[in-house]
């Protein structure tokens, strides 16, 4: 990020989200593939293991390791979301 936060720093940002949604969709949807259940399940794997490493995070704060843990959910709310339409596709074939 730059010195002096600007449009460009939360366009960055916004830009990194939205690949992380379609690249965590995309493992947790081959994931599913080569462990036989659905997207939303491996979704539901990949949130569990990746909130709960937050509390590994040994140097950041209490409050940081808060603000972490609320925009990985809502982050993971919305690939769940995702998924669920994924889900749908893996039933018609």
């Amino acid at each position: 990020m730059s010195a002096d936060w600007d449009h460009d720093d939360v366009a960055r940002l916004l830009a990194l989200e939205h690949a992380f949604y379609a690249l965590a969709l995309i493992s947790a949807s081959n994931f599913a593939h080569l462990a036989e259940t659905t997207p939303s399940a491996a979704v539901k794997q990949f949130r569990e293991a990746i909130e709960g490493s937050v509390y590994d995070i040994g140097q950041a704060s209490r409050e940081t390791k808060a603000a972490m843990k609320h925009h990985l959910k809502r982050m993971f709310d919305h690939i769940a979301e995702m998924a669920k339409h994924a889900d749908q596709g893996t039933q018609r074939s």
